[in-house]
């Protein structure tokens, strides 16, 4: 089967290398649109969220598929992608702690968290006075690496377009493809050829840090409390990420910048240097599930968009999803469907 994969951010790297993997016939296409997620996103993949300490939706399911095939890349390209990293949770307050408490206790969280009685090589780092918490089973995903290694392999291999692909376009392509499958992360609010799909965009933006602490080249622990700090060797840290959904410009902007530096402050007591500023807007979705599926105005093109904030846990499973789809004519998750929409669902 012969098929075009428009856009090469997370979803369109990890479906086209899934259906090259079962033997497609797959070609590549990417204009490189600046501020999309993919390219500021830290990779993150935690099993326990919000501050009610929510399970990640499937968790079980899709946090064993994801490593197996990240962990499958690497092999393949020698370059490493997957991080085990557990998650330090700060928790202010003597009712965070209880709440902690409480959901320890549950059995289906069974193994994800813990109790901490200090920060470890943090601690010196922080302002004083929280109790900490412990999320296991979290990872980190090298998107940049990733992304990269995917890029130069379909350069290599002669399959990779760097153009951007127009509705003519898309119709012209059906003379060489068999069909059309778009991964445009906030790109595709805008698409024909998918009309009317309940988007709900966030930008989200986020910092590189520098932690100018002789401890910082020791710590190999996320930690979250008003933000995330993510940990990525060498004293240098990701920092982020904010949330806003009414914005007008898509880059980093000094409101949201100083949005995250207040916060950083309020638990980092360590000097630090900013290395850069991000800004991207996540493609994100009104019932919080993916767009898998058919065009319903053209059945040779489809979509694989939509994986929120959570692009690294998700891409994996659902990209074999829709390879299943494509290539075995197997039926989708209506969970995920793009047809749901329609259907009222």
């Amino acid at each position: 089967m012969r098929i075009l994969v428009v856009g090469q951010g997370i979803a369109g790297t990890v479906l086209a290398w899934t259906l090259r993997r079962r033997g497609a016939d797959v070609r590549v296409s990417d204009a490189d649109f600046p501020h999309r997620s993919s390219s500021i996103a830290a990779g993150i993949i935690n099993p326990v969220t919000g501050k009610r300490y929510v399970k990640t939706w499937r968790y079980d399911d899709f946090s064993p598929f994801a490593k197996t095939t990240y962990q499958a890349m690497e092999a393949e390209w020698g370059v490493p992608l997957w991080h085990d990293q557990t998650i330090l949770r700060l928790l202010e307050t003597p009712q965070a702690a209880n709440d902690w408490s409480a959901r320890m206790a549950d059995p289906d969280y069974a193994g994800l968290l813990g109790e901490r009685p200090d920060a470890g090589p943090w601690s010196d780092l922080l302002v004083p006075g929280d109790a900490v918490g412990e999320i296991r089973g979290a990872a980190r995903v090298d998107f940049g690496a990733l992304m990269q290694a995917f890029r130069t392999e379909t350069q290599s291999a002669g399959i990779f377009l760097s153009q951007k692909i127009t509705p003519d376009d898309t119709t012209q392509a059906f003379r060489d493809y068999d069909c059309v499958v778009f991964c445009e992360g906030y790109r595709g609010s805008q698409n024909p050829f998918f009309p009317d799909l309940p988007w709900q965009l966030a930008k989200g933006e986020a910092m590189l840090l520098r932690l100018l602490h002789p401890q910082a080249a020791l710590i190999r622990e996320m930690i979250k409390k008003t933000l995330l700090l993510a940990p990525l060797g060498n004293g240098l840290f990701w920092a982020g990420a904010s949330y806003n959904w009414a914005f007008e410009d898509n880059g980093p902007t000094g409101n949201e910048q100083g949005f995250l530096e207040e916060r950083l402050v309020r638990f980092l007591r360590a000097p630090y240097e900013i290395v850069q500023r991000m800004g991207g807007v996540r493609p994100t979705v009104r019932d919080r599930r993916p767009f898998l599926g058919v065009s319903p105005t053209d059945s040779n093109v489809f979509i694989f968009n939509g994986l929120g904030t959570k692009g690294a846990l998700l891409a994996p499973f659902w990209a074999a999803h829709l390879a299943d789809h494509l290539l075995e004519g197997r039926a989708l998750e209506r969970a995920v469907d793009v047809r749901r929409v329609a259907l009222g669902q």
